[in-house]
C-alpha cells in the first residue's frame, strides 16, 4: 500500500517488473521440483486416477448438478470459464490502464506475445503443481491445515516446505506474496483514480485541484485496503478462486460488452454502454446471490455468463433506440470491425 500511495503508477509499474520475475523464476524452479518429488507426471495421473478417472480428463461429465463438489469443470462450465478469463480479464480496468501505460506504439507489437507465453508457463506449472500436491496428500507425504476454511489454497506451501529445506519457506512466501501484490497495487490504483477522478472531479467537484484528487485517491486507497484486509480476516472463502473468479465474472458482465462495442461497433452509443454495464451488473448480483442462498439451483455455467449475456442484449437494445453517434467522431476514435493506421 505504502509504494502504491507514494509512488503511484511508477512505482506500481517498476513493482510489478521485480515481483512479476520473482514470480516466473519461483514457479520454474518450485514446479518442477514438487512435480518431481510427487513421482512425475505419469504417477501423479495414476494417483489421480484412482481417486476418481474423471480427474485425468480435459473435463467432468456433463451431469447437472455435478456428481462431486470437486466436478464442476463440464464442457458448459469450461465455456464459460473461456469468455471469463480470455475476455473478462482482458477488459479489467486495471490491466487496461497497465496497456494504455505504455510508452511506446512499438511495444503493442510483441509485448502482448511475450506476455501470454509468459503468462501461459506460469499457469500450467502452477495447476500441474496443484495436481502433484493432490497426489501427495492422497498419499500422505504432505497434510494441508486443519484450522482453517480454505486448506487447499495452502497446497504450493506446503509442498514446496516438503520439498525445499525449511529456510527456503520464507522465500516461497515471497514468491506467493509478489503474485498477490502485483495484482493488488494495481487494483488499488484503480480505485484511487475512479474515485479521485471519474467520481469526484468529473461529477462533484469539476475545478478541483490536482492536491486534492491525489489525497483523495490516497484516502481512497488506504479504505480499500483495510476493508479488503478485514473481509479477508473475517470471512476468507473455502477457495479463494472462488473470489477470484467472482471478481473478473463482474468484470466480463460490466466492461466487456461496452469496451468491445465501443472499439468496433459504429452503432454503439453511450446510453446503451451505460445501460450494458447496469444490467450486467444487476444480472450477475441477482444471479450469484440466487445461487448463493440456494433460491435457485446451481446453474450449469459460471453466473457471469448469464450476466454478459445480459449485458450484450441491453447494448443492442439501447443503442438502436437511441441516437448512433455523428461519424466524425466515429472516424475520428477509429471505431471499426478493422483497425485502421494512423496517417500520422
Amino acid at each position: 500500500m505504502a509504494y502504491t500511495i507514494l509512488g503511484g503508477l511508477y512505482a506500481v509499474g517498476m513493482a510489478s517488473l521485480v515481483q512479476g520475475i520473482m514470480i516466473l523464476a519461483g514457479v520454474l524452479l518450485v514446479g518442477p521440483a514438487v512435480i518431481a518429488a510427487a513421482g512425475g507426471l505419469e504417477h501423479i495421473n495414476l494417483v489421480l486416477a484412482g481417486i476418481d478417472a474423471n480427474m485425468t480428463h480435459l473435463w467432468y461429465p456433463q451431469v447437472h448438478p455435478p456428481y462431486a463438489k470437486y466436478a464442476f469443470l463440464t464442457p458448459q462450465y469450461l465455456f464459460s470459464f473461456f469468455f471469463l478469463l480470455a475476455f473478462g480479464l482482458a477488459a479489467a480496468p486495471h490491466v487496461v490502464n497497465n496497456v494504455l501505460a505504455a510508452k511506446d506504439n512499438r511495444y503493442f507489437k510483441w509485448s502482448p506475445l511475450a506476455a501470454f507465453v509468459i503468462y501461459a508457463v506460469i499457469m500450467y506449472l502452477c495447476k500441474i503443481t496443484g495436481f502433484a500436491a493432490r497426489s501427495m496428500v492422497e498419499e500422505g507425504m504432505i497434510s494441508l491445515p486443519t484450522n482453517v476454511s480454505n486448506p487447499a489454497d495452502y497446497s504450493f506451501i506446503v509442498a514446496s516446505e516438503y520439498v525445499f529445506p525449511t529456510v527456503f519457506a520464507p522465500i516461497v512466501a515471497v514468491i506467493v506474496l509478489s503474485a498477490v501484490m502485483s495484482t493488488t497495487d494495481r487494483l488499488m490504483l484503480t480505485i484511487g483514480s475512479y474515485v479521485s477522478w471519474d467520481v469526484y472531479k468529473q461529477f462533484i467537484n469539476q475545478n478541483a485541484s490536482e492536491k486534492s484528487i491525489t489525497l483523495l485517491s490516497r484516502v481512497a486507497i488506504g479504505l480499500s485496503t483495510v476493508i479488503t484486509l478485514y473481509l479477508a480476516w473475517s470471512n476468507p472463502p473455502e477457495l479463494l478462486a472462488w473470489l477470484i473468479w467472482m471478481g473478473i465474472g463482474v468484470m466480463l458482465a460490466c466492461f466487456v460488452t461496452p469496451l468491445f462495442a465501443g472499439l468496433y461497433w459504429r452503432r454503439a452509443t453511450r446510453e446503451g454502454a451505460l445501460a450494458s454495464m447496469i444490467v450486467g451488473l444487476v444480472g450477475i448480483s441477482i444471479i450469484s446471490y440466487a445461487q448463493y442462498t440456494k433460491f435457485i439451483a446451481p446453474l450449469s455455467m459460471h453466473p457471469s455468463m448469464y450476466g454478459f449475456i445480459l449485458s450484450v442484449a441491453a447494448m443492442i437494445l439501447v443503442s438502436l433506440m437511441t441516437k448512433k453517434p455523428s461519424e466524425k467522431v466515429l472516424d475520428e476514435t477509429h471505431t471499426g470491425m478493422f483497425i485502421r493506421e494512423s496517417k500520422n
